[in-house]
Formats: C-alpha cells, sequence, structure tokens
C-alpha cells in the first residue's frame, strides 16, 4: 500500500536518483573496510526511535569535528579527514578523485549499516539535494535483494560498483528484511559541477519535483511526520505521569 505522497509522486512519475558516471573499485573500499573493522567504533545513528528502531549504526571518514564517532552536522560546512582514514589509503584516493572530477569541497562521508531486519523509517533531510547546493551521493558495498528502499514512490536497490545521487530532501525510508546487514559509502559534497551525464534530462526533471514538492511535503507532513510526532509526545507524557505500584 502506498502512503498519499508516494500516490502523488508516482501519478506524476517523478524521477529522485540518478546513476553518477565515476569510476572506481568497490571490492577494494570493502576490502579495507572489512581489514580495518575491528578498529572502527561504530556508533548508533542519533535519533534512535524516530528515524530509525535501533539497527542504523555510522562511522565518519569525513566529519564536521574530524572525529570518526562524529556525525552531527551543524555547520553543513566543509569537513575534514578523521582519525580512521589511516585504515582507508585507497578509499580516500576515491574521494579525493571525486572531489576534483566534480570541483567540489567534501561534507560528511561515512559508512552507514543498516542490520538485518532493521529499518530506517520515513523521514526527510531537507537540504540534501542539488537545490541547496548539496549533493548526497550512495556507494553500495554490501546489499541483498530482500531489502526495500523507497524514495517516495520509487523503489530501489543499488549494485555495488556503481555510485548514485538521490534527492533525500523528499520522503524517504529503508527496510532490511535479509539476514545480511546492508552496508553502504554514503558522501555528501557541497557544490559539484557537472555531476550528471545528462543535465538537460536531469534540469527538466527537477524542474518537475521542485514544482510538486510543496504538495509532496505537505501530504507527508499531515500523514506521517505530525501524527507520529504527537503520538510521541502523548506516550512520553502518558508514562511520565504513570503511577507504578
Amino acid at each position: 500500500m502506498l502512503w498519499p505522497w508516494q500516490i502523488i509522486s508516482k501519478k506524476l512519475s517523478l524521477n529522485f536518483t540518478y546513476r553518477i558516471d565515476f569510476n572506481f573499485d568497490h571490492h577494494k573500499i570493502l576490502e579495507e573496510y572489512n581489514i580495518a573493522k575491528n578498529n572502527l567504533s561504530q556508533i548508533e545513528h542519533p535519533s534512535i526511535g524516530i528515524d530509525h528502531d535501533g539497527g542504523w549504526e555510522v562511522v565518519s571518514l569525513y566529519s564536521e569535528g574530524g572525529k570518526a564517532r562524529s556525525v552531527a552536522k551543524n555547520l553543513n560546512t566543509k569537513t575534514s579527514p578523521t582519525e580512521i582514514i589511516k585504515y582507508f589509503s585507497y578509499t580516500d584516493m576515491v574521494i579525493k578523485n571525486l572531489l576534483n572530477k566534480y570541483e567540489c569541497e567534501p561534507r560528511r562521508i561515512r559508512f552507514s549499516t543498516l542490520k538485518a531486519k532493521k529499518k530506517i523509517n520515513w523521514h526527510r533531510d531537507w537540504d540534501e539535494s542539488i537545490e541547496f547546493g548539496n549533493s548526497r551521493l550512495h556507494m553500495p558495498l554490501v546489499v541483498n535483494d530482500e531489502c526495500e528502499n523507497n524514495l517516495c514512490h520509487e523503489l530501489y536497490n543499488w549494485k555495488p560498483g556503481s555510485l548514485f545521487y538521490g534527492d533525500y530532501s523528499f520522503p524517504h525510508q529503508i527496510i532490511n528484511r535479509g539476514s545480511e546487514d546492508r552496508l553502504h559509502l554514503i558522501i555528501d559534497l557541497k557544490n559539484p559541477k557537472n555531476l550528471f551525464t545528462h543535465i538537460e534530462k536531469f534540469s527538466s526533471e527537477e524542474i518537475k519535483r521542485k514544482k510538486f514538492k510543496k504538495i509532496i511535503i505537505i501530504l507527508f507532513n499531515f500523514f506521517y511526520k505530525y501524527p507520529n510526532k504527537f503520538f510521541r509526545l502523548f506516550s512520553f507524557k502518558h508514562n511520565q505521569f504513570k503511577i507504578i505500584d
């Protein structure tokens, strides 16, 4: 069953995801990750219970504070490599090649794990869009066919070996029904140049997305965000004042 905002985006045939023309060896990145895994201190992503059910873990290669355990986006500005970058020589070379090719600055860059049988709830990152000079790129490393990824109505399951852009200023969710953890390297860039191969197609679709964005967000807020916010507030107050014998 589709939510109202998904019905609208589907009826309008809106597109939200694009493959980026960039070459790299995902096997080498995954190999570096697996070798370094025992030295990585992954943390639970903030907003547990709101945006996810406790199965979302992250560790940063680039962060605002220069720390691997930092995933905060406070300044939304240029970031610096964290202390774990020493384990990722090839991955860091790929990142620098990406920054050089698209003439941009790094924002947050982090490994993101969604545990098996866990989910990331519907939410939106209001400024994670080329509309705001930002671009969120996903580099799939470990996936499974039972992982359901939705960006509005668009259902996708990206395969390792390619790089993808998504307009995450629209509602999105992930449900990992598989028995294997899902691992992506998420790369946030600031003001990339010539990111899209078919720029005319992207530009026309971007105009269409922006035209109908307001109604999609209104429907998302009315049917999902505000009811869930009210439910959490009511549950908190109920538990706060409940008398325990």
